[in-house]
């Protein structure tokens, strides 16, 4: 039954307030009455109202000012104006204000009955929208938590998204905005060929208007793979329509499902094929599975047993040692099955020995039970050498010898049943307890070291073959053995002896001394492989040692497709190249350190490393520092495929080579100074020579003004190889000196006659001073005395230099090397001026190119020198 209409009646004439309140309420509405705005607003506070008709005509405040008013607090309430005053403005002025209606008042039975129709529209268009809104919110919700996806789409074969709510980036890893925008097709998701077999499905689905079902697998935006189930139907304007307007539908994600119902068949299958009888226990210790070999050597069906507790066929006391198990099991100690024997009453009655071994089934961290495997006393023997193959992975996983002999006497006590047991190594002369069981000190008390020469356990370790002895009084020794009266001792090779016992004479089988040599040889197996590993290690580390503190730059280097890949550099060419370990390692060493101009020989080089060939070359490396020389030493190892490694270590011998090249200078210098002697000089001498002699034969004065400028001739030649001599080593430590300032000091100092010397933004150079000046003075001076028709020298700066030139005739190009040659003079003069430059030059460690400068005259630009622009 819909909820009664309440109404509140604001109006300041009680008498047609009580004549509409009789109307309504014959009506069937619940009418409430206020005579002014104020008492109407504060109705609304209190009460539940549904409606609202109010006069528009009252004192203080009218109608229209209450309505501004209700629509603050309740924005949607439906407000009828019911007034006297019928004007148009007044209509206009409540429709703008959003009045629901507008009536005028009449005291007529059908005014009131028309009222009456007003407000059961505006209450009940209200009270729908709200419960759309409503719905709409609950759809909202409902679908933002369901467990997939809500979808509308096209019967395409990309299946074009129209609507989708839903967990679709939970599902997909995409927003469902990059569907509905159509920059991703549902489709492309789907693997192929399964979006064939869909459409096909929902196709025929649709033909027979049914709904439809498929289940198929998807690759998320993470790459992973999931199951999804989709359920829809299509969507039919007309039952006659043959092609629907839009499929509907919700898709969930059963990747869960599918990967449990398949691990599930698998487990089933698996247990089943087992030869080995199984079955599965709850937490309260009742039967709930059984496999088909189980059934067949307990003599029960597994209907007789499911359900029964274990006590039916066990006795008690198997039963609490079973209990006891699980409960170590479960407390956390590391380790996840045991085993134990027990005894089993057959369907038969027949008692059965069995060997079972169990463990513990845990659910979301919860215990829910147990399975366990069955075998027979009879198969005790392999059963206990599997499980020795098992505890043997133990034995070799472990790197401490130590451990290792713990483990064992724990492996002869726990698998071999042989409480007993104990592991001596050799120390000096003597076999020093390092493990051993319990049981053993408890038997036989605290056990001594034991002398190599003497005990029997000395005897067999020297002997290098196990012994057995029956019986320990036979054993002709001082050792005191306690309660016990058999042992067998098993040599671990050349560290120590692995010892069992027994407080029954005669206590080991055949069975017991195979298995107890087994345990020992693998004992020893993994004593020898953790010592190796030990001295592995050393070496290593001694290696790694090594490899940090090697003095010259060191990097180890992989070889991938005949490229250097850095695995590590050492702190030595952190220091000298500039770079940290975790800049390089990963990168091609080529790209980092090999400059451009070196890199025509690096194929070679990678191709006789990646062969593991080792070599010594000198190579040039590009460092911190600049360029450096360096003897390669490479030395490749694991060689012989591409993925060789090695090491390439660089020694640097950048001084050595500048030696070298000074010496190299020094001696060109050495043979300039023999060709000018021996040639140079020889003319000005052969002359003054005769001279001299033909001055004796005629007294004539005029041979010895010849005589006296051979001799000048000859000074200057020798001033000029002097001075050649004396450049080829700086005076001073380079400076910042401004070019400026020390080319107006050459400029003083040379021989320049009407030349203008002009300057274009000299910069300062790192020089010595005093040879920087000697330059410039030789340059000027070449100028003066060769540049024809020159009038300026102007000295500039260049981006990594400076340089010098006229603006005079240049020279030719043919001429540009020889000129700094000694000797080389194009006309008077002794040819030195432009080779001591060169040499300056090269003391500088700058480079000098000769070429022709923009006015035609000569340019002389000198690079690689250190500059910075002059203030």
């Amino acid at each position: 039954m819909p909820p009664r209409t309440q109404v509140l009646h604001v109006d300041d004439d009680d008498a047609f307030q009580e004549l509409s309140m009789r109307h309504l309420e014959a009506e069937g509405y619940d009418v409430v009455t206020a005579d002014s705005a104020e008492a109407a607003l504060d109705m609304l506070e209190s009460d539940d109202i549904d409606c609202v008709v109010s006069d528009y005509d009252m004192p203080h405040r009218n109608g229209l000012e209450l309505l501004e008013d209700v629509r603050e607090s309740h924005s949607d309430l439906p407000f009828i104006l019911f007034t006297g005053k019928g004007s148009e403005e007044i209509a206009s002025e409540a429709i703008s204000a959003g009045v629901t209606d507008y009536l005028q008042k009449d005291t007529t039975t059908d005014q009131f009955t028309l009222l009456s129709n007003r407000i059961e529209r505006a209450v009940s268009e209200r009270r729908t929208e709200a419960a759309l809104e409503e719905s709409e919110r609950m759809l909202s919700t409902l679908v933002s938590n369901l467990p997939g996806i809500v979808y509308r789409c096209r019967n395409e074969p990309d299946w074009p998204m129209e609507y989708m709510g839903g967990n679709v980036e939970e599902l997909t890893g995409y927003e469902a905005q990059e569907f509905l925008g159509g920059d991703r097709a549902w489709s492309e998701l789907i693997e192929e060929p399964s979006n064939e077999t869909i459409w096909e499905t929902i196709q025929e689905a649709l033909d027979e208007r049914r709904p439809f079902e498929v289940t198929y697998q998807i690759t998320d935006a993470d790459g992973d793979t999931r199951w999804l189930r989709e359920k829809g139907q299509g969507i039919f304007e007309n039952e006659d329509d043959a092609e629907p307007v839009a499929l509907e539908g919700f898709i969930t994600d059963v990747t869960g499902r599918k990967r449990r119902k398949r691990a599930l068949t698998e487990y089933d299958r698996l247990v089943d094929a087992m030869g080995d009888p199984i079955y599965t226990i709850d937490d309260e210790g009742n039967f709930t599975g059984f496999n088909d070999r189980a059934e067949e050597l307990l003599g029960y069906d597994a209907e007789e047993l499911i359900g029964e507790h274990v006590s039916a066929i066990l006795d008690s006391s198997d039963v609490q040692r079973g209990e006891a198990v699980i409960r170590d099991l479960l407390d956390g100690t590391g380790e996840t099955t045991a085993t134990y024997d027990i005894t089993i009453e057959t369907g038969d009655g027949e008692l059965l020995d069995m060997e079972n071994h169990v463990a513990p089934l845990i659910d979301d961290g919860e215990f829910k039970g147990t399975v366990g495997v069955l075998r027979r006393a009879d198969e005790r023997y392999d059963t206990r050498l599997r499980r020795l193959h098992d505890a043997t992975r133990k034995l070799m996983a472990e790197s401490d010898p130590e451990r290792i002999a713990e483990l064992t006497t724990e492996a002869a006590e726990d698998i071999l049943g042989l409480p007993i047991a104990a592991v001596r190594f050799k120390e000096g002369d003597t076999l020093e307890l390092v493990a051993v069981t319990e049981e053993t000190i408890e038997k036989m008390g605290d056990r001594p070291p034991y002398p190599i020469e003497g005990p029997a356990a000395g005897q067999a370790f020297q002997a290098g073959e196990p012994r057995v002895e029956p019986d320990v009084a036979t054993v002709e020794d001082t050792v005191d053995r306690g309660a016990a009266k058999s042992a067998a001792y098993f040599p671990l090779g050349d560290y120590g002896i692995f010892i069992i016992g027994a407080t029954e004479r005669d206590a080991f089988d055949e069975g017991d001394i195979r298995l107890a040599t087994v345990l020992a040889a693998n004992a020893e197996a993994a004593i020898d492989r953790a010592q190796k590993e030990a001295a592995l290690r050393q070496e290593r580390d001694n290696l790694a040692a090594l490899f940090e503190n090697i003095p010259d730059p060191t990097v180890e280097i992989k070889m991938v497709d005949k490229r250097p890949i850095i695995q590590q550099v050492n702190p030595a060419f952190e220091a000298v190249f500039g770079y940290t370990n975790e800049d390089v390692v990963g990168k091609n060493l080529d790209e980092c350190i090999v400059p451009e101009e070196a890199r025509s020989n690096i194929g070679q080089y990678n191709e006789r490393i990646a062969a593991g060939e080792g070599f010594h070359n000198e190579v040039r490396r590009q460092t911190a520092d600049g360029l450096r020389d360096f003897i390669l030493h490479a030395a490749p190892h694991d060689g012989g495929d591409d993925t060789t490694r090695g090491y390439a270590i660089y020694t640097d011998i950048t001084e050595q080579k500048q030696y070298e090249r000074e010496l190299e200078r020094q001696n060109e210098r050495l043979d300039q100074f023999a060709s000018v002697v021996s040639h140079d000089l020889r003319n000005p001498l052969s002359v003054a020579r005769g001279r001299l002699d033909l001055a004796e034969m005629t007294g004539e004065a005029e041979h010895f003004v010849a005589i006296d400028r051979a001799h000048d001739r000859m000074e200057e030649l020798i001033n000029g190889l002097l001075t050649l001599a004396q450049q080829g080593e700086l005076s001073a430590d380079p400076i910042p000196v401004g070019l400026r300032s020390v080319a107006e000091r050459a400029w003083e100092t040379a021989e320049t006659g009407d030349l203008e010397l002009a300057f274009d933004e000299p910069p300062t150079v790192d020089a010595d001073p005093e040879r920087l000046r000697q330059l410039l003075e030789n340059l000027f001076r070449n100028v003066h005395d060769h540049g024809e028709t020159a009038t300026r020298v102007t000295v500039g700066g260049l981006s990594d230099g400076f340089y010098v030139e006229d603006n005079g005739v240049g020279i030719p190009e043919s001429e540009c090397e020889p000129i700094f040659e000694s000797g080389y003079s194009g006309g008077n003069g002794t040819g030195f001026g432009l080779s001591i430059a060169d040499t300056i030059t090269e003391a500088h460690g700058w480079r000098v190119n000769v070429t022709a400068a923009e006015s035609g005259g000569a340019r002389f630009e000198f690079r690689d020198a250190e500059t910075a622009t002059d203030a």
